[in-house]
């Protein structure tokens, strides 16, 4: 199948053993593509592309897609103001680009970074009444890869409305908290702070769901760029590296995920390097 219709070919080689296969599992057919680091518009114009071709394909397929940005950006949620997000002038002076993604949720800024994309039309796997499972389903797979990264990293189940550590949005200036400082049902947390933020877009067949898991931490270019309080941010968002308490790299993490995401998900997997 080749899922990107461009010259960035996405087309899967030879299939790759799981370690599984014994399993019963009769969904689909997974892609992992462990992808180079890209600028901001390529990597949410592929992970669009994923989106609608799964959509259109009528075999049941799923993609574990796992990438990094060639600079630090800014993503925006689709429906987010600019001007609501993120100093716009700070970016602007810093050289960071801002681009959007296809999915909701807030602002991250994407640097030393793993992002993770899934994406999937196999409704045996990921039930289409199920989007709450969808996000558990996701997330176990990424907290297995983070414990076998040595990340010890729990699921929270607050609502999206509780037990927050944002702060409160200036009267003056009407700012939205950026991604990190908010906790969703099913978000990973190391101790109480989140260690990656996730946003989902569903079609009529399919999703994507793509998230960031931070190598490591700015806080003070973080809170310049998305007009927070480092303090704030500091106490709500932990990096991959410090929770393990030891450097990762983004190829270490890629390789656990990897792992962790064929335990979960078993089955045929080919892989595109």
């Amino acid at each position: 199948m080749s899922i990107v219709r461009s010259k960035t070919s996405l087309e899967p080689t030879a299939p790759e053993a799981s370690g599984h296969r014994e399993s019963r599992n009769p969904a689909g057919e997974w892609i992992l593509i462990l992808d180079r680091p890209r600028g901001g518009e390529e990597n949410m114009l592929i992970d669009r592309r994923l989106l609608y071709d799964l959509e259109s394909d009528p075999r049941p397929r799923s993609v574990l897609r796992l990438y990094a940005w060639k600079e630090p950006t800014i993503s925006l949620g689709k429906h987010q103001r600019t001007e609501l997000a993120v100093d716009a002038q700070a970016c602007l002076q810093r050289g960071v680009p801002i681009v959007r993604r296809p999915t909701g949720g807030r602002a991250v800024l994407h640097a030393d970074e793993l992002t993770y994309a899934v994406l999937s039309n196999d409704r045996r796997l990921f039930p289409r009444q199920g989007v709450l499972d969808t996000y558990r389903a996701i997330a176990r797979a990424l907290q297995h890869g983070l414990a076998l990264a040595g990340v010890d990293c729990v699921l929270s189940r607050a609502p999206a409305a509780a037990k927050r550590k944002e702060p409160a949005p200036s009267p003056a200036r009407g700012r939205q908290a950026p991604c990190f400082t908010s906790p969703n049902r099913y978000e990973l947390l190391v101790d109480g702070r989140k260690i990656a933020g996730s946003a989902q877009r569903r079609l009529r067949r399919a999703f994507l769901q793509h998230g960031s898991i931070p190598l490591s931490v700015d806080y003070a270019l973080m809170g310049e760029l998305l007009a927070a309080s480092p303090a704030v941010l500091r106490a709500s968002l932990v990096s991959a590296g410090r929770a393990a308490a030891r450097p990762l790299d983004f190829r270490q993490l890629a390789e656990a995920l990897a792992q962790a995401f064929k335990m979960v998900f078993p089955g045929c997997w080919r892989q595109r390097r």
